[in-house]
């Protein structure tokens, strides 16, 4: 059985957020904001989690992995995105008129 994508992503990860959705009236610059915000807290989180893990507290190294996967996975698409971005922004540059 093929999954989107979507369904596959954790909702901290996709762009619009679990139980969230992008309205009409929301600019994609408040929703690029929200997905860098995401993306920030994914990373604070996993280096949390480190710490926690490297002081004995709390955390398991199953947990502090999986996190650190998702902090890595959200800033490879993070940074796809602006590749993407900077891409069409050249490419509208090059357009004669």
């Amino acid at each position: 059985m093929i999954n989107r994508v979507s369904d596959l992503l954790p909702a901290s990860v996709q762009m619009t957020g679990g139980n969230q959705q992008a309205s009409a009236g929301d600019s994609f610059a408040k929703v690029l904001g929200n997905a860098l915000d995401k993306t920030a807290n994914l990373e604070i989180q996993s280096a949390v989690m480190g710490e926690q893990l490297a002081a004995g507290q709390g955390a398991d190294l199953h947990s502090v992995m999986i996190a650190s996967e998702k902090a890595s996975l959200a800033v490879q698409l993070t940074v796809q995105v602006r590749n993407k971005a900077v891409e069409a922004y050249q490419e509208i540059m090059r357009m004669q008129m």
